[in-house]
Formats: structure tokens, sequence, C-alpha cells
């Protein structure tokens, strides 16, 4: 599956915390950003973390894409939903959101609907497959690394002279032991 497939409209990156969710969406905003001269007429970052507030949601929609304070502050919640779709619903848009913990009701923050017709993107990240879901989003589980392939990308990007130092040495026994610990402490 291609995020660039325009038959995809919203997908989810699930996963358990620190495994790169994050990460892997801050790489997808940069290649949208390149493309979206051609593509899509915004690419706009959110993030969400808990609780989700359609405010926040919204005020940031409205700061990218340079909204007037004076055309939603201080309006009718109606009237904000009304900006915010408005502004969206000729525009051809990616929608990347970050840090969600629960559904957040696209509608709700009055986001027009992502289909084959207009294009546009929603992109997510969440620990919970069930947002996904909930969301009416394709779910791609993000999953760490094993340790052999986590451990030949170090050593792409730290290179040989500090693996072969008396440091590294070092902190390489200590995490060991400490992976030791971390095993028989979660397995007896």
């Amino acid at each position: 599956m291609q995020l660039q497939d325009k038959k995809v409209g919203s997908v989810g990156l699930y996963g358990m915390g620190g495994v790169g969710k994050t990460t892997l969406l801050t790489r997808i905003n940069n290649e949208f950003l390149k493309t979206r001269e051609d593509e899509f007429d915004a690419v706009i970052w959110v993030t969400v973390s808990r609780p989700a507030s359609v405010e926040k949601v919204q005020q940031v929609l409205f700061n990218k894409l340079g909204i007037p304070s004076h055309k939603w502050e201080g309006r009718s919640e109606d009237e904000t939903k009304e900006e915010v779709f408005n502004a969206l619903k000729t525009k051809k848009f990616v929608l990347l959101l970050d840090d969600l913990w629960e559904p957040l009701d696209l509608f709700s923050v009055e986001i027009p609907p992502v289909n084959n017709e207009n294009k546009s993107k929603v992109v997510f990240t969440t620990r919970f497959s069930t947002v996904c879901l909930d969301m009416g989003a394709k779910g791609i589980e993000v999953k760490s690394l094993a340790w052999e392939e986590a451990f030949a990308l170090f050593q792409i990007y730290v290179g040989k002279d500090t693996i072969n130092s008396h440091l590294f040495t070092l902190a390489f026994a200590l995490f060991q032991e400490q992976k030791r610990s971390f095993v028989r402490k979660y397995t007896f």
C-alpha cells in the first residue's frame, strides 16, 4: 500500500510507544512537503496527545492555513466548524495527526471526508489498533526492529571507531546486563 495511491484516504500507524511511529510520520510529512506544489494544497501536522481536543486541532488548522484569527476567535462552535470546512473543502490536503490516544471524530472538527474524489489524506499515529478501526482507517502496525537489525543500523550511524572504543564496550556490557535483568524480572 502506498500513500500516493489515490484510493488510500486514511491510514493509521499503530504500535507500542517508542517504536518509531512519530519518526515515520515525520518522514511522511517531509515527503509530502516535497511533492506539495505538485499534488497538495496543504500539508498540516497536528500533535493531538491527550485528551484529544477538537478546538486545538481547529486552531492548528487555522494557523497552518493562514486563516486570520478574527474569522474564528470568539465565534460559536458551529461558525468555527463552518470556517474549517470552508477552508478545506476546495483544497487537496494531507492531515497528519500525531499521538492519538483515542479516536478523533473528524466530522466534529469539520474535516471534509477523504475519498477518491478530493484525493486528500489523513495519516495518524496511535498506540492502539482499535483507534484505526474506529476511525475507519487502514491500520499499519509499526514494530520494533529485531536486535540484529537495530544493531546493524546503529553501526551504520556511529561508525567503526565508536564501536571499537572502550566506552562502547562498557556501554554494550551494561546494556546486555540490563536486558538480562529485564528478562528475569518479567518472565518469572
